[in-house]
């Protein structure tokens, strides 16, 4: 390898490497039960072949943790209130065997972190690539649990923290330590890949052991639903300020570049 190569690869790994300590696995998460006194989701019947889901109440009180991929920081815990709009359509149910079903359907949507003063702290984007909501349960029924899952590997999860964020979680060289910073602007955009996962309990249609019946035709539920959830993601890249994200993929470029000389 000519002496040049070597050198612009070394400055290009160089470049890349001082931005290294936002380039790390950021883990979100909260339990359902934190808050007491109301249940985490609630959904619509369907109409046209789609469904809301939204959170069930306000006002409501998580407590979200944030941690760094299991790293040596103790995770932080901030109290939050937990916003949700989501749209699930394009049911299809599968059985799986004899009375068991498998219920399916798309999901897109966002949903929100906000502080007690009303700031947005994070906000999660499912889509254009869409999640999924899957529930087993009879043909025509739905069963009690079930899962609204997301990930990069066959969806578009996008994570974006703002300064508020930053904030609560100490400042910007606190955050830096769990992955976060955002840009001039106030935020900051994941890059991936990123996931999501709502584990979904207690399903009802209006008190505890009530099924969520299902149209035959479109299987989107026939009345209004409620659920227990818990919540956890992961941005694997952390979240990074748009400016970082540009200047990694710059060096990317110009080491590529210079090889090819």
């Amino acid at each position: 390898m000519a002496p040049r190569m070597i050198l612009s690869l070394a400055g290009g790994l160089a470049a890349m490497g001082g931005l290294s300590a936002t380039a790390q696995a950021t883990f979100f998460s909260f339990a359902s039960d934190v808050n007491s006194n109301g249940y985490t989701f609630g959904g619509t019947a369907g109409a046209g072949g789609s469904f809301s889901i939204s959170d069930f109440s306000r006002p409501n009180t998580f407590t979200l943790i944030v941690d760094d991929n299991n790293g040596p920081l103790p995770s932080v815990s901030i109290p939050v209130e937990f916003h949700a709009s989501l749209t699930a359509n394009a049911g299809a149910s599968t059985q799986i065997s004899g009375s068991l079903y498998q219920h399916n359907y798309r999901v897109t949507g966002s949903f929100s972190f906000v502080d007690m003063m009303g700031n947005t702290l994070l906000t999660v984007t499912i889509g254009p690539s869409a999640g999924t909501l899957t529930v087993p349960g009879s043909q025509n029924a739905w069963s009690s649990v079930g899962a609204v899952l997301g990930a990069d590997s066959f969806a578009d999860v996008t994570y974006t923290a703002s300064s508020a964020f930053v904030a609560a979680l100490g400042g910007s060289a606190t955050a830096a330590g769990y992955g976060i910073t955002v840009g001039a602007g106030g935020t900051g955009s994941s890059v991936g890949p990123d996931d999501l996962a709502f584990d979904l309990t207690a399903i009802n249609s209006g008190s505890i052991g009530a099924l969520v019946a299902l149209d035959p035709t479109t299987h989107t539920p026939t009345s209004l639903w409620r659920a227990e959830s818990s919540y956890s993601g992961t941005a694997f890249g952390g979240i990074p300020s748009p400016g970082s994200c540009g200047l990694v993929g710059l060096g990317g470029v110009l080491v590529f570049g210079r090889r090819r000389r």
